[in-house]
């Protein structure tokens, strides 16, 4: 009794902390879309994943589900998921898990209807409608939001033509990055699943996403592992042979001889393992039909119909008409008959045990063989559609392994977990524990693996069509081998000879043991280099450069032809340009704005053609609190002429958006406005723009402060419409430490001087001449040139406007740290060729500013 009150005590201590640390430990969970009888779930019911909803339209494969547990009962829904009834019961039951649990649902599994899609159906109609149930699925992902989405189908399912929410027809592909892609990465390959722990052959698109704040996991982390497949002979030579029509197997009703019209038993008696009845010399041993008396051959559409399966092979494709010798590599490799219940059901890894209809334990009485017959067809049609279990259940291991045991939810949102043992090798790279000095000499910071996944993908999309082809990729800033990491996923479908080069010794010592074991790498080389000093001509051959350069700035070297930027990252992005046809880099997000980068930009903007552009926030680094962006560019003179598009994602913002180049950098401005739209369109429009130029200066601070002397003006004294407010925190500083500053601004030209708060979210400006007897500390800007008073009065009204506001965080391109008013955002601080309505104008308490 003592022990059981202390356990007690100790539970409640444990929810107490929980409830102290405001965190939820992750739990398994899936939802299952056009589930058919339940053999996909399987693969998640067995790694104790709990099923939020099974959803399938036929309520007698329901039945096999609920026969079978793989759900309570209220959770296998019936019904059309066009329909409102299913659709909502589904969400409803998603909202009720995700109140009880404190969390969202794991992972999203969608198989929907393929016949549209596949190239063995030979009667396709009008498919679309059916095609766009995928549709609905996306819908269901979008209103769920799991941390992982599956898709699996035909090969062609991504080519294949679906009606999209909008009403407009377009690919699947395209669908679901419009639909999912601000809010999920993903990836979709078109697998053999027989190479992938299948115990049949079957070729299938497989398509996994992560969500974007899931940054410790990529989609290919996810994608099942490879394993050999048995041979048939090994998967079912142990079952009894079947030589008479109706035979079962004693005490296994589910292996028995499916009967069919005994004078298509001679078609196939002689043939010998992978020959087809087509092969028969004997015209009436080919299969035929008689028309008032003639053989009237029939076609061979398939060259594996009527085709007996070799036993030294692995097993074939298990398909929806699996029940008739006409349909494709259904034979015995020695019985005369069609494979057995039993036997496909251990080419699609499902266990013995599986129930399919409540008699079925009635081993080989009448009633046993008579439900049989009722249910055989639908049994053998939810094999054909299922995805085999050893694959979802990879996929569901992959999850439960590397995913959530370091997830943790704090008001649903999901935090990493800081641990000590990772799962993938990915993840061990990314965290890998870093000594601080080497940090700051090297500026060694790694990337989050769904970051660099991210950039890679959209790397070698070019080379999607031609996977064949060997792609000489270098790695300029080899760190602790994350981009390697990354490179040897995707080299399990593209031939990629990879060259990594690190100024680090030791990281390149480390880095060449932890590849030292194969990989899927045509070729692999690591050594130590300085990119920055490599012989330009011995780097040219590279396709594509692609990496996380390091950050921050070294002294300028204008004797070095790469180091004459102070900037490490544009030193990396000039060179990288001069030798290869594309790069792909993780960039400070500084970039698209700054000043310090705008050389850069232009050259840019001029000479290549930018694919995409991804803003990442502050998801790249575990570490530390920097923005970046993903820059994808491809450095193709031949392009230059030609329509360019740009794609760009937000991770913050959660947006995707494809649009002309030319409008997002249009070179006319002196940064890119990556989140530029119609309204800041018509605000720039009514604005003089380029009005000012700026002045800042940082010698004066709190550590010169005095108890009586000039008054230092700080950013948060300055309010809207160009109040001045007093704050407690105000400090004076001598007329000695205030007599260069002021020297220097009464220097700068113009007759109009404002300050302006410079890291502020919230612009504003007071005029300058209003405190001449003040001096400004490095939190305000100075704004300098020539207003009229009209101007002065719309200009202060309309800065501390929430139009402006708006357009200002447009131009700043949502930044929150690198905002600095320097030369090229000043530019965008416009005078309004009209005066604003002041009723327009924000009014709020100086203690707000920030």
């Amino acid at each position: 009794m003592k022990d059981e009150m202390q356990n007690a005590d100790a539970s409640f201590l444990h929810l107490l902390y929980c409830l102290s640390m405001n965190s939820v430990k992750a739990k398994n969970s899936y939802i299952s879309l056009f589930s058919s009888g339940g053999i996909g779930d399987i693969g998640f019911h067995d790694e104790n994943f709990f099923c939020v909803a099974s959803a399938e339209l036929l309520s007698k494969r329901i039945e096999v589900q609920r026969i079978n547990h793989i759900a309570d009962e209220r959770r296998l829904i019936c019904g059309d998921l066009l329909l409102p009834g299913p659709f909502n019961a589904v969400l409803s039951l998603t909202e009720e898990y995700k109140a009880k649990q404190h969390q969202p649902v794991t992972a999203v599994i969608a198989t929907p209807p393929c016949q549209g899609m596949s190239v063995a159906n030979h009667k396709k109609g009008d498919e679309l409608k059916r095609n766009s149930l995928v549709v609905r699925s996306i819908e269901v992902i979008q209103r769920v939001k799991p941390l992982v989405f599956i898709f699996e189908n035909v090969p062609a399912f991504m080519k294949t033509i679906c009606t999209g929410q909008d009403g407009i027809n377009r690919p699947i592909r395209d669908e679901i990055e419009a639909d999912l892609g601000s809010t999920y990465e993903f990836y979709s390959q078109v697998l053999q699943l027989s190479n992938y722990g299948s115990p049949s052959s079957r070729t299938r698109s497989l398509t996994i996403g992560v969500r974007n704040d899931i940054t410790w996991v990529t989609p290919l982390d996810l994608f099942p592992k490879k394993k050999t497949a048995p041979m048939l002979r090994e998967l079912i030579g142990d079952l009894p042979r079947l030589s008479e029509m109706g035979q079962s197997a004693d005490e296994d009703i589910l292996h028995s001889f499916r009967p069919y019209d005994p004078r298509m038993r001679s078609w196939i008696h002689d043939l010998t393992e992978g020959q087809s009845a087509f092969d028969n010399k004997d015209p009436l041993k080919r299969p035929h039909r008689m028309v008032d008396g003639k053989v009237i051959q029939n076609v061979q559409k398939n060259g594996d119909k009527y085709r007996r399966v070799p036993w030294d092979a692995v097993a074939p494709c298990v398909h929806t008409r699996n029940d008739i010798l006409a349909s494709q590599n259904t034979i015995h490799p020695e019985d005369d008959r069609v494979f057995s219940i039993r036997e496909l059901m251990r080419m699609m890894g499902v266990r013995d045990d599986y129930v399919w209809f409540q008699e079925q334990e009635k081993i080989n009485t009448a009633s046993g063989m008579n439900e049989l017959k009722t249910h055989a067809v639908n049994i053998r049609q939810c094999l054909g559609e299922a995805i085999p279990v050893p694959v979802t259940q990879s996929i569901a291991h992959n999850i439960a392994s590397c995913l959530t045991p370091f997830l943790r939810f704090s008001s649903q949102h999901p935090k990493r977990a800081h641990v000590s043992e990772w799962s993938t090798e990915l993840q061990k790279s990314a965290y890998l524990e870093v000594p601080a000095l080497r940090k700051k000499n090297y500026a060694a910071y790694y990337t989050e693996p769904l970051i660099a996944f991210s950039v890679v993908k959209r790397a070698l999309a070019a080379y999607r069509e031609r996977q064949k082809k060997t792609i000489q990729v270098l790695e300029p800033s080899c760190g602790s081998g994350v981009f390697i990491q990354t490179l040897n996923q995707f080299a399990e479908f593209y031939s990629i000879d990879l060259t990594s080069i690190d100024i680090d010794a030791e990281v390149v010592a480390q880095a060449r043991n932890r590849f030292s074991g194969s990989t899927n790498f045509a070729n692999l080389s690591i050594r130590n280099a300085d990119f920055l000093e490599e012989d330009s001509s011995e780097l040219a051959r590279f396709d594509l450069v692609v990496g996380n350069p390091p950050f921050g700035r070294e002294k300028s070297d204008k004797a070095s032809t790469w180091k004459k930027d102070t900037e490490l990252s544009v030193r990396f992005i000039r060179k990288a340009l001069s030798i290869s046809r594309k790069i792909a880099f993780v960039l400070p997000k500084a970039i698209l704005h700054a000043a310090y980068y705008q050389d850069v930009r232009n050259t840019i903007a001029s000479t290549t053609s930018v694919k995409h552009i991804l803003d990442f926030g502050e998801f790249t680094f575990p570490d530390v609190k920097i923005e970046t962006v993903g820059l994808v560019v491809e450095n193709n003179c031949d392009t230059l002429n030609k329509p360019r598009l740009l794609s760009i994602k937000s991770w913050p913002r959660q947006c995707v958006e494809t649009g002309p180049t030319e409008y997002y950098l249009d070179q006319r401005f002196p940064t890119w406005v990556i989140y530029r739209d119609s309204e800041f369109d018509s605000t720039a429009k009514s604005l003089d723009l380029g009005a000012f130029k700026v002045w800042r200066d940082r010698r004066i601070s709190r550590r010169l402060a005095v108890s009586d002397g000039v008054r230092v003006l700080r950013g948060r004294n300055i309010g809207a419409n160009g109040r001045f407010n007093q704050d407690s925190r105000d400090y004076m500083v001598s007329a000695t430490a205030a007599m260069p500053i002021q020297a220097a601004i009464k220097k700068l030209p113009g007759k109009s001087k404002y300050l302006a708060p410079n890291l502020s979210y919230k612009p504003r400006v007071m005029a300058l001449g209003e405190r001449e007897d003040a001096v400004p500390d490095g939190s305000c800007a100075v704004l300098y040139g020539t207003l009229t008073s009209a101007q002065s009065s719309g200009f202060i009204s309309f800065a501390s406007s929430e139009t402006f506001r708006r357009f200002y965080r447009v131009a700043c391109n949502y930044s929150t740290r690198s905002i600095n008013i320097d030369p090229c955002l000043v530019f965008w601080w416009g005078v309004p060729e009209t005066v604003p309505n002041v009723s327009a104008s924000i009014d709020v308490v100086a203690d707000s500013f920030k």
